[in-house]
């Protein structure tokens, strides 16, 4: 449960360099994950639209088109095979797995 106004003012990407300024950066994370739901449009996916994605989708430090190593794309199989052969996109083991990707 998100209580909104506690969400809204609160600042999780921002180093407090004193008690007048914050010097705030965006999480990279948010916007990889947001492309990811758009095109989805769902809460859960199957692994290998995932992996072809995320393999097509480039950030600041990954470029795009790429290649995901086995491992990445076994542990990627295992979050789906946890949650009956789809994969939560706000789930820990996604959140860990982009992590990884990225």
């Amino acid at each position: 449960r998100v209580i909104v106004p506690n969400y809204i003012m609160s600042r999780p990407n921002c180093l407090e360099a004193s008690n007048l300024y914050a010097v705030c950066c965006r999480n990279e994370c948010e916007d990889l994950l947001s492309h990811l739901e758009s095109q989805i449009g769902s809460s859960a996916a199957e692994p290998l639209k995932i992996a072809e994605m995320v393999a097509n989708l480039p950030s600041d430090m990954v470029p795009a088109p790429r290649n995901l190593s086995q491992p990445l794309m076994d542990r990627l199989f295992q979050v789906a095979r946890n949650n009956y052969g789809r994969v939560p996109l706000h789930g820990r083991l996604f959140a860990q797995w982009m992590h990884h990707a990225y």
